[in-house]
């Protein structure tokens, strides 16, 4: 059934990505840049407002999520990535990645990778919206 009254048709839509992208965007811009040449995130004074561990990195795994659409690249860092950032001790990122993790807040591809599964974007948009 391919005709113009098919009720499925509106669930299909060809600007999927660029929607994914804007959300992506709206909740990274007020805590970080991506710096085009380097790559390097580019802290902005509200990523130090962020209350805990684990919302710091949640906004950097969004951020690696926005740099592997732009860039093209794998999605995710590895928790030797977020320690050499420089944002907090090797055993907060340890024990926030676990929590994260063990929570289902984030996953893990098979190089140990962590990324934010796109569908919580819009959960963080809410949740960082909130932060004073």
């Amino acid at each position: 059934m391919k005709d113009k009254k098919d009720p499925l048709k509106s669930l299909f839509t060809s600007d999927t990505e660029a929607t994914k992208r804007y959300q992506l965007a709206s909740l990274v811009r007020s805590f970080l840049s991506i710096d085009q040449n380097s790559r390097e995130f580019n802290f902005l004074p509200a990523f130090s407002e962020i209350d805990g561990n684990m919302a710091k990195i949640e906004i950097l795994l969004a951020g690696a999520k926005a740099r592997s659409l732009h860039f093209k690249e794998p999605d995710g860092l590895l928790p030797g990535d977020i320690i050499a950032i420089g944002v907090m001790a090797e055993g907060s990122v340890k024990s926030s990645l676990k929590k994260l993790f063990d929570n289902h807040k984030i996953k893990k591809d098979e190089e140990g990778r962590y990324f934010i599964p796109t569908y919580r974007i819009p959960e963080l948009i809410k949740q960082f919206n909130k932060q004073p």
